[in-house]
């Protein structure tokens, strides 16, 4: 058997979808650990599992890291450059730097045969070139959120390549190339027909939506079984803490006098007072919902996205910053949902959105061809065969 160590930055969404491909690795039998900068609740981590987070190196960090975090929420109220640079300079390539002590001594002691690095986890690629492991990135949304920058605005793409370049030779990479990606494979947690993506590059290998993490969040099963009205289910992920209170203000605004259902995702401290159709809970059993609802509004995360259309149901998507508007872009490309910009977001618009999205049947009809595509992409049981048949290509005296 094999030992696979996933490599994952600090947010929630994308430590998800690996939980899932890293339980069904555990019930095949191989040994799977996960290198974080944050602890995880234990409730979390597939059983057999381990979550590793190298509290030494990190501990010189920890005031950067919880700057680095915060910093995140200010995204709704920069431009498109500004959030390319919050990404880039002052996310991605820092969290690399933090993370790399503390990845190669876990890596000497713990022995991967494989790395599995998040798509914004630089370091797990970086240390894999390093040490000569083979590796394996991991992409759970939709790829080519910046556009081909190269073709179309080529002095950010050589910004961008030089920063990635100089990341590179601090951590000890000197070698020509850019190494923050495994060249080998990359595992995309979406289809290539929901991407848009007619051609894939060889080593890209879309596998739709992963199912199957750990979720034991109690909910009010017994309340959401009395409601009568259609249900539609609201989240804003883990991050945009500081714009909640404002988003759900607006959102009570237009559903109180509803006939609707609302089942919000949220703190329920952050409003002081909700009305009586809303079911409000800080965490849920998100894909144990999803079979009840009718319709969902959501800014673009992707495993809200993933969850969302796996089920079939219509979408208002209320993209933020960062990859939100790529993926809201696909979403009405497909015609399975409606985009209202956050800082466009008016009242009557989201109430009128919400309506047509329950009473108008095309939007159903293209979630559920959405669907289709995503089912025959393969899921965690693809992704497990793909990473079991690397190892076996690339270690084969291992497996």
């Amino acid at each position: 058997m094999s030992k696979f160590l996933f490599v994952v930055p600090p947010f929630f969404g994308h430590l998800s979808p690996t939980l899932s491909v890293g339980a069904g690795l555990i019930a095949k039998g191989h040994e799977v650990a996960w290198l974080g900068m944050v602890p995880v609740h234990e409730t979390h981590i597939p059983e057999g599992g381990l979550f590793i987070v190298p509290e030494a190196e990190l501990e010189p960090h920890r005031g950067a890291i919880e700057v680095l975090l915060k910093r995140q929420d200010d995204g709704p109220s920069l431009s498109g450059p500004e959030v390319m640079k919050l990404a880039l300079e002052e996310t991605y390539v820092p969290l690399a730097t933090m993370m790399m002590p503390g990845l190669e001594r876990v890596i000497d002691e713990w022995k991967p045969d494989v790395i599995v690095n998040d798509c914004i986890a630089f370091a797990g690629a970086l240390a894999a070139y390093k040490k000569g492991i083979p590796c394996v990135t991991t992409t759970p949304v939709p790829p080519d959120v910046m556009g081909d920058t190269a073709l179309h605005a080529p002095k950010i793409f050589e910004w961008q390549q030089q920063l990635i370049k100089e990341l590179q030779r601090s951590v000890g990479v000197e070698t020509d190339g850019i190494f923050i990606h495994s060249h080998e494979m990359n595992i995309v947690f979406t289809s290539a027909a929901f991407a848009g993506i007619e051609e894939p590059e060889s080593h890209m290998q879309f596998v739709g939506p992963v199912q199957g993490r750990p979720n034991h969040s109690p909910f009010d099963w017994e309340r959401l079984s009395k409601a009568n009205t259609p249900r539609v289910f609201v989240s804003l992920g883990t991050l945009l803490v500081d714009i909640r209170k404002e988003f759900f203000t607006r959102l009570i605004e237009a559903f109180r006098d509803e006939p609707l259902t609302i089942i919000a995702a949220t703190d329920p401290s952050v409003i002081e007072q909700w009305p009586d159709n809303f079911i409000v809970q800080g965490f849920v059993p998100q894909s144990e919902l999803m079979p009840y609802m009718d319709a969902v509004i959501c800014h673009g995360g992707f495993n809200t996205v993933n969850d969302t259309f796996m089920n079939g149901l219509p979408m208002l998507v209320t993209p933020i910053a960062y990859d939100h508007f790529h993926t809201a872009s696909l979403i009405e490309k497909a015609g399975c949902g409606l985009k209202i910009r956050y800082r466009r977001m008016r009242v009557d618009d989201v109430r009128n959105a919400v309506w047509r999205l329950l009473k108008e049947p095309q939007f159903r009809q293209a979630a559920a061809r959405v669907r289709a595509t995503f089912i025959a992409a393969g899921g965690s049981s693809r992704a497990v065969t793909l990473l079991e048949n690397f190892v076996m290509e690339t270690t084969p005296n291992v497996i």
